[in-house]
């Protein structure tokens, strides 16, 4: 197998592997230690087995099935802004109900770095749209419940 460099995702997969050896015992913190450090300097995939090789087969690291998450998808956070935006004006067609839950839906595609971005200001957004589209079908309901006389 060609030895392929890796990123943070696969060292964090092996870090987590170290972290649950030093609980179950299976490794002295010195070694924990030094393995820690070794693997956050790793470049290549054998750099990382090497790590773990002596540890149980449960505890084994295979490069081939640690593949890493997919990345988020940044139209669907800007979709989600976009619909967003929509779901508020519109609530009070009772479209914007519609548009604030297509928003929510695409802002768990679309989140990326924690913090603020489209796809969280999305997701707010709609949430603030389908509040507003459920607050003007309860009005309706009520207005037409109560009939007004001239």
């Amino acid at each position: 197998m060609k030895d392929e460099r890796i990123g943070t995702v696969h060292r964090t997969q092996v870090i987590d592997l170290l972290n649950q050896a030093l609980t179950e015992g299976g490794l002295t913190e010195p070694d924990y230690d030094s393995r820690v450090v070794a693997v956050s300097t790793a470049t290549y995939a054998s750099d990382l087995v090497s790590q773990v090789q002596d540890l149980p087969p449960r505890l084994q690291w295979d490069p081939r099935n640690a593949a890493p998450p997919t990345p988020p998808d940044r139209n669907a956070g800007r979709s989600a802004l976009v619909l967003g935006i929509l779901s508020v004006p519109l609530s009070f067609c009772l479209i914007g109900g519609l548009l604030g839950v297509a928003a929510i839906v695409l802002s768990f595609r679309g989140r990326g770095a924690h913090g603020v971005g489209p796809a969280l200001l999305g997701r707010v957004l709609g949430i603030v749209g389908l509040v507003l589209t459920v607050g003007a079908a309860v009005g309706l309901v009520i207005v037409a419940r109560n009939p007004t006389s001239p």
